[in-house]
C-alpha cells in the first residue's frame, strides 16, 4: 500500500511539473531580441539592451505592439553585399501581437510580412527566445 502512495504521489508531481513546463509566461516576451539564427521555419532571438543598429531586431511591448527594425525584404545575396558595403539600412516597423494559448502567438506586422503569423514560442536555458512558424497540414 506504502509503495502505490509513493507511486501515485510521483506520477502526480511528474504530470504537474511537466505541465508547467510548456506554459509559457509572456513577460518574458517583454524585452528588445536580436536574431542570432535564422532557419526556414524557426527564428532563435538573443536578448539585448537596445536594438542593434547594424543588425536590428524585434522588441515586445505590454500593450500588444511589436516594433522591428529590419532591412527591407530582398534576396539574400544582396543583403550580403550591402552588410559587406556597410550599407545595410533598417527600416523600423511597427505591428501587433497577442497571446493565442499558453504556448502560442500571433504577430501581425503589415509592414513588414516576413514575422507574420502564429507561432510556437519556447525558451532556451540561456534565456533565448524560439519562434517557430506555426504550420498546419492540411488534410486530404
Amino acid at each position: 500500500m506504502k509503495k502505490s502512495v509513493y507511486s501515485l504521489l510521483f506520477v502526480c508531481f511528474a504530470v504537474l511539473s511537466f505541465k508547467s513546463q510548456n506554459k509559457m509566461d509572456a513577460s518574458f516576451l517583454f524585452h528588445t531580441w536580436k536574431l542570432a539564427k535564422l532557419d526556414r521555419l524557426t527564428y532563435i532571438y538573443k536578448s539585448q539592451k537596445t536594438f542593434d543598429q547594424k543588425w536590428g531586431g524585434i522588441r515586445f511591448k505590454k500593450n500588444g505592439t511589436i516594433v522591428s527594425l529590419n532591412a527591407e525584404p530582398a534576396c539574400a545575396t544582396a543583403i550580403i553585399e550591402r552588410i559587406e558595403a556597410d550599407k545595410l539600412k533598417l527600416y523600423r516597423h511597427r505591428g501587433v501581437w497577442k497571446m493565442d494559448s499558453d504556448t502560442t502567438i500571433i504577430i501581425t506586422n503589415p509592414k513588414f510580412p516576413a514575422i507574420n503569423g502564429k507561432f510556437i514560442v519556447s525558451i532556451l536555458p540561456d534565456n533565448s527566445l524560439v519562434l517557430k512558424r506555426f504550420i498546419k497540414i492540411a488534410e486530404k
